[in-house]
């Protein structure tokens, strides 16, 4: 945000696309104490992994997730020159967090 936060990806890695995990462990601990902290987001085309679609959210809250239900997922590669698809089984749904057992997040083992 260049108030000078403390927090600043190395001109090194500026237009390179690769954050350093300690910077990533920097910006969780800020964003956890309500501290400010930049994100630097490259475009490509698509949606990229961390960003979801509401629609799709929606979409996932409908499903009953339980034990031996099938699904297909598609990744698309890094480059975004083709999609590849895996298919898997579910073994086990839990609570993401104990702590919020009602929460519609789920944590799925294939």
């Amino acid at each position: 945000n260049g108030k000078g936060n403390g927090l600043r990806i190395s001109d090194g890695m500026m237009g390179r696309g690769k954050v350093k995990a300690q910077e990533v462990i920097e910006a969780v601990k800020r964003g956890t104490n309500m501290e400010p902290f930049d994100v630097v987001y490259y475009p490509r085309a698509g949606t990229p992994e961390f960003f979801v679609k509401i629609s799709l959210i929606g979409k996932a809250l409908q499903i009953r997730w339980c034990h031996g239900m099938r699904f297909k997922m598609a990744i698309e590669t890094e480059d975004s020159s083709r999609i590849s698809w895996f298919v898997g089984t579910v073994v086990s749904v839990q609570a993401s967090d104990p702590a919020w057992p009602e929460s519609f997040w789920r944590f799925l083992q294939v």
